[in-house]
Parts: structure tokens; C-alpha cells; sequence
């Protein structure tokens, strides 16, 4: 019995120790966090909880070890470089960060504690083609592009940028690496400055004060967000129109648009929608509603080939496809029906019906349009289909999510309010190793 009594209490020793020790090393690395800097003019920044998250889904794996630990693999996963073994010295908080000189690019600094398990690491995940595509560059940094992701590093540091084009940023990224940082500000103040929320796993923020919160959950994810903007106007007592029949994906937007749609005149004119008219005669309101099954619709193929005279001459054929069942409807005036074009992506039916333009890839008669009161000034709805993950499946991880449900209410009267889930298939597991297990 005292034998008994004395291993128990040394493993309650062991344990406590354990947890003693980890608790001060998370500390001081949170501690070593807040000393992290960006530039004095950064306009956006995005904060990952490195050690949080890591911490959520060490419990988590202890309490599904078979998933974590004895899930089979194939011969290639088990050889690959473990994704934790970066090379890099990964700080409790991850910052991403794009300044004035560039808002649409984001970089992150990072300091490499071992080479070449950091250049295995990328040619694992991020770059395979590193050795024939890199560039060398003075002073020892090798630069490394491909399409929207660029970096470069030498022994000891590596800045990751990512944006929207293929633009060469090895000068702005050497500009920063090699930058003294006197005038960079703590990245912990100026979120605690810019959002109203500050402790989940991923924080994005602007300069002007627009924020999204997510929590990664066992089974789920939870997302809050601000935006406000001057062209947005919300109103006071929104409404919606009543659901028609039985969708799987469903969303509306109740607001003033106006000055929104005149400022994207150019997108509206890629879509070949006449913007001055929209803008004139759009009421502020539009919702969309997705079926369960697809429709057949007829497409004309254009192809083009030699004749006997060896001349190319163009062919038209006639083919059926597979168009998504949707019905969108917009407050607007019936005008504005003789200025849209007949197909935007789809082929779309058009009907009227007072102050109620219905666009549907299906028929829309017996349609009825009936506003009632409503909550939020935006919802959406979406419950997992064949249908809409056949046509929208090219987004990152869509085919994993069993419900989605975002909801927003105007704070101001050009503020909205955005909170939502994402339900994953395993309500046990954490979102982010979903998310991750291929």
C-alpha cells in the first residue's frame, strides 16, 4: 500500500511538474511576443495564436489518440518533413502585416534557427521547385517567387510575402529585412488599438478599424467581424423576402448600395452590366437562393477547325450542361430588367413582379415575392450539397464544411456586424486538424 501510495504521489509530482514547466515556457514565449515589431505605417495585420492553437490541439490529441496517433498513413506521409519542423524559430504570436507602401501584400519575418531543416520544411510544403526556381541576391539572400507567394532568406532570417499578383517584391523585401526597426511600433498594441476583440486563435485588422475574429472549436470554427464603409448605408428596420421552397444555400442582403455600385463601375463593365443604370434603379435589396439539384440548360460550344480547303472556319454545337438551380430577386425598378444581359454565367429567366425583379436558371412562375420583417440586414445559409460543391468546389476547403450560418446586424447606419459558424463533419476533432488532414 505505501508502494502503491508513493508512485501515485510521484506521478501527481511528475504531472504537476510537467504542467509547472510548461506554463512558465508559454509565458515567457508570450512575453517575447509583445517585443515583436512592424512598421509604424502598417495599414493591416493579421495575427495568428501560434501557441494557443497549439495548445488546443495538443488536448485535443490526447483525447483522440487513435485519430492523431494511429490513423494509417501511406508510405509518402510517413517520409515527408513533419510540418512542426520548420527550421524556423516560431514566435507564440504569428504577425502578418502589409503597410502603406503596398496594402495588398502581407509579410511576416521570421528567424531561421537551422538551415537546412528550414530549406527541407519549404521544399516539403511551400516550394518543391526551390532549387531550380530560386534566385541568389547580395549579401548572401537567395530569393524564392512563385505567382502570389515570394520569400527570401539567407542563414538567419526569412520574410514571406504574399499578394494578389506576381509583381517581383525582392526589393521591398530586402529593404525590410534590412531595416534597423527604430521607428517600428509593438504589432500587440497596434491590434489592441484597432479591434474590439483580441484573444482568439486568428485576428484580422485594418487601420480603420474593420476587424474578423475566428475560433478554431472541436467539431467547428466561430468567426466575428466588423467592416463599416461610406458607401454602405443600413437600414433601420430591415426586412427580407419570404423563402421560396426549400433551399440549401440562401442569403440576402438588405442596404443601400448606391454609391458601392458606382464606385465598382469596372467590374460591372467586365460583367457587361450597364453600371449607370444599375445604380439608378437597384432598390437596395437582393437575396439568392440555391436548390438542391441542377437544371439543364443548353450551351452553345464554339470550336474551330479546317475545312477541305484547308481553311479554318468556325463550328457552333449545341450542347447540354448542368446549370445550379438559383433565384435571385432585387428590389429594383422593372426598368432595370431591359438592361440586364440575358446570360451572366448561366442563362436566366427574368420576371417582374412590382418592385421585384426575379432572375432564375429555372422557371419563376408562381414565384410569389412577400417581404417580412427581419432581424439582420444579412444572413446566409448553407446546409452541405452535391450541387453547390459541384460548382463552387475550386474554393479552399468548401467541400469540408456541413453547414455555414453568418448573420449581420447593423451597428451604425454604415456599420455592420458580422457573427457565424462553420460546422465540420467530426464534431470531436479540432477544426484545424480537419482542416489540415488531407
Amino acid at each position: 500500500m505505501r508502494l502503491l501510495k508513493k508512485i501515485c504521489y510521484t506521478l501527481i509530482g511528475l504531472i504537476a511538474g510537467i504542467a509547472i514547466g510548461l506554463f512558465i515556457y508559454k509565458e515567457i514565449r508570450a512575453s517575447k511576443a509583445k517585443d515583436i515589431l512592424i512598421p509604424k505605417h502598417t495599414t493591416a495585420l493579421l495575427q495568428v495564436n501560434v501557441d494557443g492553437l497549439f495548445m488546443e490541439l495538443m488536448g485535443n490529441a490526447i483525447s483522440n489518440p487513435n485519430t492523431y496517433f494511429f490513423a494509417e498513413k501511406d508510405s509518402a506521409d510517413r517520409k515527408r518533413e513533419k510540418l512542426w519542423r520548420t527550421g524556423m524559430k516560431i514566435p507564440a504570436m504569428l504577425y502578418l502585416f502589409a503597410d502603406s507602401s503596398n496594402a495588398e501584400t502581407y509579410y511576416t519575418i521570421q528567424n531561421i534557427g537551422n538551415i537546412d531543416r528550414f530549406k527541407r520544411f519549404i521544399q516539403t510544403y511551400v516550394a518543391k521547385d526551390l532549387d531550380s526556381i530560386a534566385r541568389p541576391l547580395d549579401g548572401g539572400f537567395t530569393y524564392y517567387q512563385q505567382k502570389k507567394l515570394a520569400f527570401l532568406y539567407n542563414e538567419s532570417q526569412v520574410i514571406f510575402a504574399i499578394g494578389k499578383d506576381s509583381t517581383d517584391r525582392s526589393a521591398s523585401m530586402l529593404e525590410l529585412l534590412n531595416s534597423t526597426q527604430q521607428d517600428w511600433i509593438p504589432a500587440h498594441s497596434w491590434t489592441s488599438k484597432h479591434a474590439d476583440q483580441h484573444g482568439n486563435d486568428l485576428l484580422w485588422t485594418s487601420s480603420n478599424k474593420d476587424w474578423i475574429s475566428m475560433d478554431f472549436q472541436n467539431g467547428s470554427i466561430h468567426a466575428d467581424a466588423f467592416f463599416s464603409s461610406e458607401q454602405w448605408r443600413f437600414p433601420d428596420a430591415p426586412q427580407a423576402l419570404a423563402v421560396s421552397g426549400n433551399p440549401v444555400l440562401h442569403a440576402y442582403l438588405d442596404a443601400d448600395l448606391s454609391a458601392w455600385l458606382k464606385a465598382k463601375d469596372s467590374l460591372w463593365k467586365d460583367l457587361k452590366v450597364p453600371v449607370d443604370s444599375l445604380y439608378k434603379y437597384y432598390g437596395g435589396y437582393i437575396d439568392l437562393q440555391w436548390m438542391p439539384k441542377d437544371v439543364k440548360q443548353m450551351e452553345t460550344i464554339i470550336s474551330y477547325e479546317y475545312d477541305d480547303n484547308f481553311e479554318m472556319k468556325e463550328v457552333k454545337q449545341e450542347q447540354e450542361v448542368d446549370a445550379p438551380n438559383l433565384l435571385v430577386r432585387l428590389k429594383a425598378s422593372p426598368h432595370l430588367l431591359g438592361y440586364l444581359p440575358e446570360k451572366l454565367f448561366y442563362k436566366f429567366n427574368r420576371k417582374s413582379e412590382g418592385d421585384i425583379i426575379s432572375l432564375s436558371t429555372d422557371s419563376v412562375a408562381g414565384q410569389t415575392a412577400t417581404f417580412e420583417k427581419a432581424k439582420t440586414v444579412f444572413n446566409l445559409t448553407y446546409q452541405k450539397n452535391a450541387s453547390v460543391i459541384k460548382h463552387l468546389g475550386w474554393l479552399p476547403f468548401f467541400d469540408r464544411w456541413e453547414k455555414i450560418r453568418l448573420e449581420g446586424r447593423a451597428r451604425t447606419t454604415n456599420g455592420l456586424q458580422l457573427h457565424g459558424f462553420f460546422i465540420l463533419p467530426h464534431a470531436k476533432l479540432h477544426a484545424l486538424y480537419q482542416l489540415s488532414d488531407n
